[in-house]
């Protein structure tokens, strides 16, 4: 019987911030060899001795700078299946709630 292995080495985040009553998404255009110029969700991969939340702290402040937020667990996947390597990669899902007074910035990755 074949099996199809499933990895799980990354996390991804979606980020509310309440401006004038109105819940926003925050959104980033990639700029990568996979998902260049797609809006998405922030996400990376987990680090040597982190865990998943340690993770997703982390990839949003480096990719936003936030630091101020309330962040839960969505008891959701992200789950893509890659039919060249023959795997299922699947990564928690966190929502986080911005502070409305914490700024963010852009940083471009190349």
């Amino acid at each position: 019987m074949n099996v199809i292995p499933i990895k799980s080495t990354g996390i991804a985040a979606v980020l509310l911030k309440e401006i004038n009553n109105t819940y926003h998404v925050l959104l980033l255009k990639r700029t990568s060899l996979n998902l260049n110029n797609i809006w998405c969700y922030i996400g990376g991969g987990i680090e040597d001795g982190e865990t998943a939340i340690e993770a997703v702290y982390r990839e949003i402040a480096e990719e936003t700078g936030i630091t101020e937020l309330e962040l839960y667990s969505s008891n959701q996947f992200d789950q893509i299946f890659s039919p060249q390597e023959n795997y299922i990669y699947i990564a928690p899902v966190f929502v986080g709630f911005v502070h409305e007074e914490q700024s963010v910035f852009f940083k471009r990755r190349t």
